[in-house]
């Protein structure tokens, strides 16, 4: 059976991985994944696995398999006698996440070694602009995925692995309400001219403005989403 509609997802640059089991879970779970990031699947939508199937043309098990990555990132959840859904988290869940990537995403600025080398500056400068293009052009998945590349790769310079990833884990969790803000062009705009000031930051050695843009990008899609809940969800 043939894998469909996850062009640009397979790790095709490994000869070796031939659509693999794991590989292939992999590609399913990160295309839900933009899915719901892109708000195409909503909190609480249920994730039919006879459905998945069908659209992706693999067997149960490789949707199985992604549906517990997915559940390991936060992003899904199981329920008794509804199985897998869209996880709709509450908002003193979302506070703690923040608080959380907060306490983690300062510290990791704090330990950026300043002043940086010219090829991390440059690195980073050229995946701002990246970000920036794709936000003025409306390309979603483009502007998801340097948006991940920015941080991800400005936190790498803190030098603390387990730090790096503890960020990542956090902010992978927070994936399950970034939609709020997906088709808010004056937010992504917004959060493009942060980017820019970090690398600013970054050029004139700040680190006391490096550490509060990192911090205060946290709060927009957080806020909105506990606005959205109350006024969805609660009761």
């Amino acid at each position: 059976m043939r894998a469909a509609g996850l062009e640009g997802y397979l790790d095709d640059d490994k000869p070796t991985a031939k659509k693999s089991g794991d590989n292939l879970a992999q590609a399913v779970a990160t295309s839900l994944e933009e899915d719901i990031v892109f708000g195409r699947l909503h909190p609480r939508e249920r994730l039919v696995e006879e459905d998945l199937t069908e659209r992706y043309q693999v067997k149960r098990h490789i949707i199985r398999q992604a549906l517990v990555i997915l559940e390991r990132l936060g992003l899904v959840e199981r329920i008794p006698n509804r199985g897998a859904v869209v996880r709709l988290y509450s908002v003193d869940e979302v506070e703690q996440i923040n608080d959380v990537r907060e306490l983690l995403e300062s510290h990791a600025a704090e330990l950026i070694p300043l002043p940086l080398d010219d090829a991390d500056i440059e690195l980073l400068e050229s995946i701002q602009q990246r970000h920036a293009e794709a936000v003025e052009a409306g390309d979603q998945r483009q502007v998801f995925r340097t948006n991940l590349a920015f941080h991800s790769t400005l936190f790498s310079l803190c030098g603390n692995q387990a730090l790096v990833e503890a960020i990542k884990d956090f902010a992978q969790k927070s994936h399950a309400y970034r939609s709020i803000f997906v088709n808010d062009k004056a937010y992504l705009q917004w959060a493009a001219n942060a980017h820019k000031a970090i690398v600013d930051a970054l050029k004139n050695q700040d680190r006391p403005a490096l550490v509060e843009l990192c911090r205060d990008h946290l709060a927009p899609a957080k806020n909105r989403y506990i606005e959205t809940y109350r006024s969805r969800f609660s009761g």
